[in-house]
């Protein structure tokens, strides 16, 4: 028996959860970034966050480079995948705070 026809169950599970991570990560990007064009560019200054142009363009550069040159868990793919859950978990409820007003 050579090795080459043994396969290494580990092997394919790391890819696996790679894929997952690369997913996950790209959606919440793009999520990101769609959120972030939509919504209008005074809403960010009023809930005391970066302009929307700074968000927009982070968010935009980090989905190409994760697209184009680096993997969910290098350097480019964390500082990537921690722009999208600093603008999913804090500006957007900011900003979504500010254009629902004030609640009683």
């Amino acid at each position: 028996m050579s090795n080459g026809s043994l396969t290494n169950p580990l092997g394919s599970l790391s890819d696996l959860v790679l894929l997952v991570i690369g997913l996950a990560q790209l959606a919440g990007l793009l999520f990101a970034l769609i959120h972030a064009v939509r919504v209008r560019g005074d809403a960010f200054t009023a809930a005391g966050k970066q302009s929307k142009v700074f968000w927009a363009s982070l968010l935009a550069v980090s989905l190409v480079l994760r697209l184009t040159i680096s993997s969910p868990l290098d350097l480019f793919g964390i500082i990537a995948s921690i722009a999208a859950i600093v603008y999913i978990v804090d500006v957007r409820p900011a900003i979504n705070d500010v254009l629902r007003g004030p609640r009683w």
